[in-house]
């Protein structure tokens, strides 16, 4: 394998790795470390300083998702040439790292409600999901005995699930986007018309996968199948169609975004109390 043979040539100290070794809660607990000091640097500077700012690090979580995606192109790493359209990083948080920067460049020239499904879907969908990535479903070669941060393409999976976790915190952080309870709502709305966009995007790049010599189908955002993932697997054990197998995902998502919502909604809500003492006591 292309990564094995180039920690071998650099001669790459081994730090291993693994689901809640001490390597794994340094490496999770330092991406909240860092919209935390990204706020008491950037809380008194202008806007465009910000802005700045928040564009390195879109940068440098797109390109730790496209560097390793060529590599393996070049290399041909597990015949990733002859199933190209079907291994372009597309999948629910690689696409984010094109997302995020579209959004947050358009931010200003959006009407609201679209703004409001937008920073939505990255704040509760994108953020949530890069979490789960990291906490719950990270890949064998990713954690693991032996797993070596410092191989590249181990490296940039955690800090690609990182950015991507903690961008859209930093976007609320630096006063870019404030949560509403009625963009969980607007934010479920736009995943469902986004799953469905994938579907036909999964079928087409299918087709063209296929047109070239590939034996594999696009399943960008799972909406073809579950690749034995938890709770989309059991979904899709009970409905065998694909894309609608994950319509009863709303029952999931709703609650766990409203968990995600609570801080800015008891925020909301000694704001209000506070408000209405103010009207009594000046009556």
């Amino acid at each position: 394998m292309f990564y094995t043979n180039l920690n071998i040539l650099f001669e790459l100290p081994l730090i291993e790795i693994k689901l809640y070794n001490f390597v794994y809660f340094i490496v999770l607990l330092s991406f909240p470390a860092l919209a935390v000091a990204s706020y008491f640097i950037f809380r008194k500077r202008s806007e465009k300083a910000k802005s700045i700012y928040l564009w390195c690090l879109l940068a440098v979580a797109f390109f730790a998702t496209w560097i390793t995606f060529i590599v393996a192109l070049i290399t041909d790493d597990n015949n990733q040439r002859i199933n190209f359209f079907a291994r372009i990083p597309l999948h629910m948080c690689s696409i984010n790292v094109i997302l995020y920067p579209l959004f947050f460049g358009l931010r200003n020239k959006m009407p609201k409600l679209l703004k409001s499904a937008t920073f939505g879907y990255m704040f509760f969908m994108g953020s949530v999901g890069a979490l789960a990535a990291m906490v719950i479903s990270a890949p064998g070669d990713c954690a693991g005995d032996g797993i070596n941060l410092l191989r590249y393409n181990v490296f940039s999976y955690w800090l690609k699930h990182g950015l991507i976790f903690i961008l859209p915190i930093m976007f609320v952080v630096l006063g870019f986007y404030r949560p509403k309870f009625k963009d969980i709502f607007i934010t479920v709305a736009f995943v469902f018309c986004f799953l469905v966009l994938m579907e036909g995007v999964n079928l087409l790049f299918s087709w063209l996968n296929h047109l070239i010599g590939g034996t594999e189908n696009a399943n960008f955002f799972y909406t073809r199948s579950s690749d034995n993932i938890p709770i989309l697997k059991d979904l899709q054990n009970l409905i065998k169609l694909e894309l609608v197998y994950m319509f009863p995902l709303i029952f999931i998502i709703v609650p766990v975004f409203m968990i995600y919502y609570l801080p800015f909604g008891i925020i909301d809500l000694i704001k209000y109390i506070k408000t209405k003492k103010n009207k009594v006591n000046q009556a």
